[in-house]
């Protein structure tokens, strides 16, 4: 095990702590919702689903993080900001857990949270997110919504080498964050391909050494354009898949998007391995866990 220089931040979003040392707290698991091609959804420019299926699958994740320790944000994705609306409101109706406000279109994003301003739902919600070409819209909508979270992904073609991602976070995209009212900040240092999570992984560490903020990243984004890898088809898809999304906690990695939450059954074990093994080692440095840490619920 190790330690960081740096003093490790801990962001509590409404009851759910992302971050601090390593093997102190769990992984935050991030399970997707609603994407392009999600069969429960029939109409994606309204934000229509099939809500039956949709409890099943986020009841089941709820199943595991209570069995396992590791905490989930929901990741609500829409393509229009009618449907991040329904989405929202639906989720947030029936579950607790936090909620990423997740479009590839801005100004869906910024349709969704002006929506929810001034509601209780609001400390919920975390902007998905803030990338390097930001606009002056965005930060102007997200303080004016009183957004408090918001994952910060400092990937550019000029800033692919971690030590670069670090520069682009402390000189552009952390100020920018803090000018809009932003109190809790996570790190997503990005992921192109299957090889690049090696760089994605030395990123998490320079960031947490060098600045010390909660940081994750998106393995799965990766791992489903791995076509020879699907062709071998189960079980070598979650074996494989397992051992890819522990890597980055292995580093330092607080939270994990891990793809569709049709995968949580899998997906929360190995984690939550991963993380009982850390929080092990750890105790050599002076770490202590809470008793809903995975190292005492899944042995």
């Amino acid at each position: 095990m190790f330690e960081f220089t740096q003093v490790q931040k801990v962001c509590d979003i409404d009851g759910v702590r992302v971050g601090g040392r390593p093997g102190e707290n769990p992984t935050v698991l991030i399970g997707s919702m609603f994407f392009r091609g999600h069969r429960i959804v029939s109409d994606p420019e309204k934000g229509i689903f099939d809500k039956g299926k949709a409890k099943a699958l986020l009841d089941k994740e709820e199943d595991l993080s209570a069995q396992t320790g590791n905490p989930r944000i929901i990741d609500v994705i829409g393509e229009t900001g009618q449907a991040m609306i329904n989405y929202i409101e639906w989720v947030a109706a029936h579950y607790s857990s936090p909620i990423l406000v997740d479009s590839p279109v801005p100004r869906a994003r910024m349709e969704a949270i002006r929506h929810f301003a001034g509601t209780e739902i609001v400390p919920r919600l975390i902007y998905n997110s803030l990338e390097a070409h930001y606009s002056e819209e965005e930060l102007a909508c997200i303080q004016e919504c009183g957004i408090k979270n918001v994952v910060v992904l400092p990937l550019t073609t000029k800033a692919l080498r971690p030590k670069n991602r670090v520069k682009l976070l402390a000189e552009k995209m952390l100020p920018a964050a803090e000018s809009a009212g932003v109190e809790n900040v996570l790190i997503d240092v990005g992921v192109l391909d299957i090889p690049s999570i090696g760089w994605s992984t030395q990123a998490i560490w320079e960031v947490k050494e060098h600045l010390g903020y909660p940081c994750g990243c998106a393995p799965s984004n990766a791992l489903y354009l791995w076509k020879r890898l699907a062709e071998r088809g189960s079980p070598a898809f979650e074996a494989t898949a397992a051992l890819v999304f522990g890597l980055p906690l292995c580093w330092g990695g607080d939270f994990l998007f891990y793809g569709p939450t049709r995968n949580a059954p899998w997906v929360y074990p190995a984690c939550a391995a991963v993380d009982a093994m850390l929080a092990y080692g750890a105790m050599n440095l002076g770490v202590r866990v809470g008793a809903e840490h995975p190292l005492y619920k899944i042995f």
